[in-house]
């Protein structure tokens, strides 16, 4: 009994530190995005905000990461969004893994913003996502769909392009 307790805590422990590892990795890229994304002269007033909906510990992994940084003039603001209706006005737009089946209501009610749509779930990227979050071989790597972004007004960086997994 005393076995499969430990075996039962050894497994619980290692499966938080995988979801913290790709909490932090998500959280850092989408971070790191920033810095390869041009978005157009008339958003650069204001806060920079990156909204996450569906995925609470990525929210508070990205609150950690900017605070007291700018995306150049800006202060980054991290919004946590509950529902699809509560969404506002966003700089990047994070869909965690369980909201995916709203994607594509999601892309309609900020088809006008430029809004960069970060997902995680495979075949996002065809639902309007672009970037999307995959895991190849254990390994989380991310998918980029030019049209999608390019879509919204917004400029991708060659160097991200040349980091992602596959381009679309």
């Amino acid at each position: 009994m005393r076995k499969i307790l430990t075996s039962i805590i050894l497994i619980v422990t290692f499966a938080s530190n995988a979801s913290s590892q790709e909490e932090n990795f998500i959280a850092a890229s989408i971070y790191n995005f920033t810095r390869n994304i041009e978005w157009p002269d008339n958003t650069k007033g204001g806060d920079f905000i990156i909204g996450v909906i569906g995925h609470k510990s990525v929210y508070d992994k990205l609150k950690e990461i900017t605070e007291g940084r700018k995306m150049e003039n800006q202060n980054f603001l991290i919004r946590y969004f509950d529902t699809t209706k509560s969404i506002t006005q966003s700089h990047i737009l994070f869909v965690g893994f369980w909201q995916s089946k709203d994607l594509q209501s999601i892309c309609e009610k900020t088809s006008s913003a430029q809004t960069l749509i970060i997902s995680e779930k495979d075949g996002m990227i065809e639902s309007g996502a672009a970037i999307n979050f995959v895991v190849r071989n254990g390994v989380i790597k991310f998918e980029i769909k030019r049209s999608n972004i390019e879509k919204r007004k917004l400029i991708v960086g060659n160097a991200l392009v040349n980091l992602a997994y596959k381009t679309y």
